[in-house]
């Protein structure tokens, strides 16, 4: 993974606060779920009758909990006297949560009796009353008092406690780094210190040292932060914070970048944690963290199970989505890319990471090869994100897919994207290719004159290397094929200087040659022409040079004295590399006086001198000599030939159906298959029923079943007439038989008799059905359910016995008898199919059952 890319997805797991769950367990009291608000702390409350403090978070909307000092041990005889009375009548308001009555009560205690012995206790329940009445301001200077006067009372914790949580509070509300914020974190942190220190209780210590980690964190007291975190998570067992604390210490280890030790905690989680939230948080950080250390399918795990969980935040789902494209894609694994990213398309990526990762899909697609799903996906980013760098690249490769689906107004894309960007970028590689594709487009359009026009603009000196040398060879030939002669020479001179060993070599100096020609300097042009001839005899350009040296007739179009004169340059040349061009010369020559034996042969020749050029120049024209000889089996060794050479070589598809189906009435399936399946790869739209159709039956020969269904769907897609479509369906239905579709065949053989009601087809389909029932019932007897199979044989001889009783022909009608007799014997009526078998031996005892049959 590049390293802008892993910056971004750490920034998104960092960068919107330190911690992301919420904690569970009794002494929860600070929100850690990630918010727009930041997480509040709140006192821990005491319960009434327990000896261990327990802490509930505020419910939202709710009332703070009430706290009060209980004895762990065995009280001692109860005092008496007012000051008791006065203290356990305020005390009963305070349980009753009469908590206006009890301040009163608790502060008449304070004024008569300030030396008593419950002053602590009242301090601080005075104090929680105050929060219960949501006076938090006045309860706050009781708490004071209590840590201050009292620090070794049994309620000091709790009021520090307190106190920790409203100066934590008060430190998210002040301004960010402010002197303000940064005072109340360190005190929130000293308070939650006192309380670690004194409380004697370990859920709460446990609590204390985990805001306490939450105070440093405002303060941006790391070290401290970190040690407090290390301290929570040590305490294994009954710990409520443990978790949450791994899940912050793992974060604050990946914001440092310390990967190993953070990604160990994230994964101890994973294994450990119930809480969905915990997971999910860990889910994508242990991803992101397996993606930057080189372990994509770990990372890629991890995200996908992030998504699928549904408490997994929204931000975090984005991040996990982000992560596993990336790390997809970086496998180069595209179709898992594009996947991903369709099953989660309602996904919002945080910030600049959708940009990129539609980026990222985009090239999946066009990696793909799926041009126009890319162009789609770079839409998105231009329409969504117009500022990025990401739509000005996805413009970019926009325009590229445009130019590689042949887009008819690719010229005006292109265009419009110079238009955009090239004030602002003009230096930059993706404006001067776009020079080059709006220059590219207008000559594959044959444009001559604007490609002309348009490479002029194109700067050579700033193009990637590999594209330099092709790049000025199509100016030069724009320029020629424009009629700009004399910038056609000097291009190509430029060219032929600066690469000269460039594969174009030969094709430039004979290109400048016809240019020299078309300016009437005939000397420079048999200058260059004799320089090809003499320098790049085996190249292509010798072979047009020795063209435009001796032979003009070629650009004539005067057949006969092309002829000759090719013929004549084989007896002076015979060991020149250009004489693969003069036997294809020959041959085409001949192919066009329709002499196709001699256009053969020149054409076997010059495959067989320069396979390279002449392969797929020549093998067209041998195959199409075949085909207008009506030659079937040479027809087919040309082709195989040809594409033996060549796995990329095509054929007219009415050439290629043409076989297949003489293949076919020649029964040999295997090649008319194959032959036919070149048919509709060749030319799909303009594939016949009748092709189709005979390639489904010689499938069903082959008894390849899933390829026959296939192929005989296209006939029943269009079936040229009802006749064309039962027959279809009784193919279709015996290929679902071979594949023991019984269901499927039935229907298709049914459908096909609700078409025919008569004749031969008939008979065949009512066998057919018989045939169904037949193989279900012996499926059926292997499963060991034996009386069902004796319906469905019972089933069959029914289908049978119509055929081999009403329809009489010399193959169908004995084969009906047949069938019905095994049928009949199998289901145990050995009469009745004795019976059939002697009418079978009676009218036709010359017949044999088939191994089909």
């Amino acid at each position: 993974m590049k390293s802008g890319v892993k910056k971004s997805l750490r920034a998104g797991l960092i960068g919107r606060g330190f911690l992301g769950l919420t904690a569970c367990g009794f002494f929860s009291v600070i929100s850690l779920v990630q918010s727009q608000q930041a997480p509040r702390a709140v006192p821990v409350p005491e319960n009434e009758e327990s000896s261990v403090p327990r802490a509930v978070p505020v419910q939202p909307g709710g009332s703070a909990p009430r706290a009060a000092v209980v004895e762990d041990r065995p009280a001692p005889p109860k005092p008496t006297g007012p000051d008791e009375d006065l203290f356990d009548y305020a005390s009963l308001l305070y349980e009753r949560k009469e908590h206006a009555l009890a301040t009163q009560s608790f502060g008449q205690y304070l004024q008569r009796f300030p030396t008593g012995r419950h002053v602590p206790l009242c301090l601080f329940r005075l104090g929680e009353s105050y929060v219960n009445l949501n006076q938090v301001a006045d309860s706050e200077k009781y708490y004071l008092e209590v840590v201050n006067r009292y620090p070794s009372s049994e309620g000091a914790p709790s009021a520090a406690y307190r106190l920790g949580a409203m100066r934590y509070n008060e430190a998210i509300q002040a301004p960010t780094d402010s002197n303000l914020a940064k005072e109340k974190y360190l005190s929130s942190a000293k308070n939650f210190a006192f309380c670690e220190a004194r409380t004697p209780f370990l859920p709460v210590k446990l609590a204390a040292i985990y805001n306490k980690s939450r105070a440093y964190q405002g303060l941006g007291d790391r070290k401290n932060m970190m040690i407090a975190l290390r301290s929570v998570a040590d305490i294994k067992t009954e710990n409520p914070y443990r978790e949450s604390a791994l899940l912050s210490l793992a974060t604050a280890l990946l914001s440092e970048d310390k990967k190993d030790e953070a990604l160990k905690m994230f994964l101890s989680l994973l294994e450990a944690s119930k809480d969905p939230l915990i997971l999910s948080d860990s889910l994508v950080k242990a991803g992101v963290l397996e993606a930057e250390t080189g372990k994509p399918d770990d990372a890629i795990k991890h995200f996908e199970e992030a998504l699928k969980l549904t408490q997994t935040s929204p931000e975090n789902r984005g991040v996990a989505l982000v992560g596993t494209v990336q790390a997809l894609f970086f496998k180069k694994d595209y179709n898992a890319v594009i996947d991903i990213y369709n099953r989660n398309s309602s996904v919002l990526p945080p910030g600049d990471l959708r940009p990129k990762m539609l980026l990222l899909v985009g090239h999946a697609h066009r990696l793909r090869k799926n041009y126009a799903r890319a162009v789609d996906v770079y839409l998105l980013i231009e329409q969504y994100h117009p500022q990025t760098d990401q739509a000005y690249e996805a413009g970019y490769w926009k325009l590229y897919c445009f130019y590689l689906l042949g887009e008819k107004d690719l010229p005006e894309f292109a265009q419009q994207f110079l238009d955009r960007h090239e004030k602002k970028r003009s230096e930059h590689e993706f404006v001067n290719l776009a020079r080059l594709i709006l220059a590219d487009s207008y000559f594959n359009k044959q444009k001559y004159q604007e490609a002309a026009e348009a490479f002029v603009n194109v700067r050579f000196s700033k193009l990637p290397e590999k594209l330099v040398p092709d790049s000025l060879f199509n100016k030069g030939w724009a320029e020629a094929e424009s009629g700009r002669h004399q910038d056609a020479i000097n291009t190509f001179s430029s060219f032929i200087t600066a690469h000269p060993k460039h594969a174009s070599m030969g094709k430039a100096l004979a290109r400048r040659g016809l240019s020299y020609r078309e300016v009437r300097d005939l000397p420079k042009a048999q200058t260059d022409f004799r320089r090809v001839t003499k320098d790049f005899e085996s190249s292509d350009a010798a072979e047009l040079s020795y063209l435009q040296l001796g032979l003009i007739h070629t650009e004539l179009r005067e057949v006969k004295e092309m002829i000759e004169a090719f013929e004549e340059m084989v007896k002076k040349f015979p060991d020149s590399k250009a004489i693969a061009q003069a036997h294809y010369g020959i041959g085409r020559g001949y192919f066009e006086l329709k002499s196709f034996d001699k256009a053969i042969d020149a054409l076997r020749k010059a495959v067989a001198t320069d396979k390279e050029t002449y392969l797929d120049k020549a093998s067209p024209m041998i195959v199409l000599s075949y085909y207008a000889k009506q030659d079937a089996d040479a027809l087919a060794k040309a082709i195989d030939e040809y594409r033996n050479a060549n796995p990329k070589a095509t054929n007219p598809p009415n050439v290629l159906g043409w076989l297949g189906i003489s293949l076919f009435n020649k029964k040999d399936y295997a090649r008319s298959a194959r032959f036919l399946t070149y048919t509709t790869e060749e030319d799909p739209a303009g594939a016949t029923p009748a092709i189709w159709d005979h390639l489904g039956r010689a499938w069903l020969e082959l008894k390849n079943w899933d390829y026959a269904i296939k192929a005989l769907d296209n006939v029943l897609a269009n079936p040229p007439d009802v006749g064309s479509k039962a027959r279809a369906l009784l193919s279709k239905s015996r290929a679902l038989l071979g594949a023991e579709k019984f269901v499927e065949a039935d229907a298709i053989a049914k459908e096909a008799l609700e078409i025919v009601k008569d004749g031969k087809l008939q008979a065949q389909l009512l066998i057919l059905s018989g045939d169904i029932f037949y193989a279900e019932g012996d499926a059926l007897d292997r499963q060991g359910q034996k009386d069902v199979a004796v319906t469905k044989w019972m089933e069959s001889a029914g289908k049978y016995v119509v055929p081999s009783q009403m329809f009489v022909d010399p193959e169908i009608t004995p084969e009906a008898l047949y069938k019905a007799a095994r049928a009949l014997n199998r289901a145990g009526q050995k009469e009745k199919a004795e019976d059939l078998l002697q009418q079978l031996e009676k009218r036709y005892p010359t017949y044999k059952p088939t191994v089909a049959q």
